[in-house]
C-alpha cells in the first residue's frame, strides 16, 4: 500500500512539471520597427511637419504597421524651436513590445545670424564700436532679436525679420531708454553681407527724428 501511494505522488509531480512547461511563453521576440526616412530630421520653425512614419514586422504576427502608436510630437511643436523625440511602439499578440525613435529638430532659418557683433554707427551720428548679441527667435521663423539696439541698455525687445539678403526693421518702441531717458521709435531696412549686415533706420522721440546707418560685423 505504501509503494502505491509513493508511485501516485510521483506521477502527479511529473504531470505538474509537464503542465507548467506547457504554460511557458514560447514567443519572446519583439516586433521590429523600421523608420521611413532618416532617424534625425530638421523642420523649419512655423512650417507644418509631416512625419514619414514607420513600418513594423513581427516574426509570428507578420505586418503590424497599422498597430504602431507614436508619441512625443503634437501639432503646436512646430511653433517652438527645439529638439523633439518621436517614439514609435507596437506590441504583438504575445505581449512583446518593439520601439524606435526619431529626432526632430525645429529650427529658425535665421540661426546662422546668431552670435556676437561689433556695431558701428556711421557719421554724422558716429558711435561705437560697441558689442551686441543677436539671437534667433524661438517662435517666429526668420526673426532675429537684438540684445540692446543702438547701444541703449534696457531695450531688449527690438527685433528684425530676414528675407533672403533683405532685413526689415518694423516700427517698434523702446520704452524709456537713452540719455535723456525717453521712448524711442525705431524703423528701417537693411541687407546682409559676407561679414554681417547693415541697417539704415530712423530713431524718433517726442522732440524729433534722426537717421542712422549701423554696421554689424560678426
Amino acid at each position: 500500500m505504501k509503494k502505491q501511494i509513493i508511485f501516485s505522488a510521483a506521477v502527479l509531480f511529473t504531470a505538474g512539471i509537464i503542465v507548467m512547461s506547457g504554460c511557458k511563453k514560447d514567443d519572446t521576440t519583439p516586433p521590429v520597427i523600421t523608420l521611413i526616412g532618416d532617424a534625425s530630421v530638421t523642420s523649419v520653425l512655423n512650417a507644418t511637419y509631416t512625419d514619414p512614419g514607420a513600418t513594423a514586422e513581427d516574426d509570428k504576427d507578420g505586418d503590424l504597421t497599422l498597430s504602431i502608436i507614436s508619441s512625443g510630437w503634437v501639432a503646436s511643436d512646430k511653433d517652438l524651436a527645439g529638439t523633439y523625440i518621436i517614439t514609435y511602439s507596437v506590441t504583438d499578440a504575445a505581449g512583446n513590445t518593439g520601439t524606435a525613435t526619431r529626432t526632430v529638430i525645429v529650427k529658425n532659418d535665421a540661426d546662422a545670424m546668431t552670435g556676437t557683433y561689433s556695431c558701428t554707427i556711421a557719421a554724422p551720428n558716429a558711435w561705437g564700436p560697441y558689442m551686441q548679441t543677436i539671437t534667433a527667435s524661438t517662435t517666429k521663423n526668420n526673426r532675429i532679436l537684438f540684445s540692446k539696439f543702438g547701444d541703449y541698455t534696457g531695450n531688449t525687445n527690438i527685433h528684425a525679420d530676414v528675407t533672403g539678403t533683405s532685413i526689415d526693421l518694423p516700427s517698434q518702441v523702446a520704452l524709456q531708454v537713452g540719455n535723456p531717458a525717453t521712448d524711442r521709435t525705431f524703423v528701417g531696412t537693411g541687407t546682409t553681407n559676407s561679414t554681417g549686415f547693415t541697417l539704415t533706420y530712423s530713431e524718433t522721440t517726442s522732440t524729433g527724428s534722426k537717421s542712422f546707418t549701423e554696421t554689424f560685423v560678426k
